[in-house]
């Protein structure tokens, strides 16, 4: 299967803090929105909004939400609020050496 590694720089990394998230751009592979749900664990997903194809690129309280028409996405990619009516895909997270890798 295909990877995405991302390198976790520290402290000064968007995803440094438990509950923080940020947008990844991996080259060649798109965009993902990736969570720190745990000390080693980390929750990756389409940045892709299955309601009309937008680029997500919110997150708010432990949510991800879509700036064109205000769907909401957990941090395992279920939806919380519409108009989106399909979860975001959803992809496994290794973490070793702080290098996070998203298998595609």
């Amino acid at each position: 299967m295909p990877t995405a590694p991302v390198v976790l720089p520290g402290t000064c990394s968007p995803l440094a803090a438990v509950g923080s998230a940020a947008l990844v751009d991996t080259p060649g592979a798109g965009s993902f929105l990736v969570a720190r749900t745990a000390p080693d664990s980390f929750t990756a997903l389409t940045a892709t909004c299955t309601h009309f194809g937008c680029t997500i690129s919110g997150y708010e309280s432990q949510t991800f939400v879509c700036p064109c028409h205000g769907s909401r996405f957990s941090t395992s990619g279920s939806v919380q609020k519409g108009p989106a009516s399909r979860p975001l895909r959803s992809y496994a997270t290794p973490f070793a050496n702080n290098v996070l890798t998203i298998t595609l």
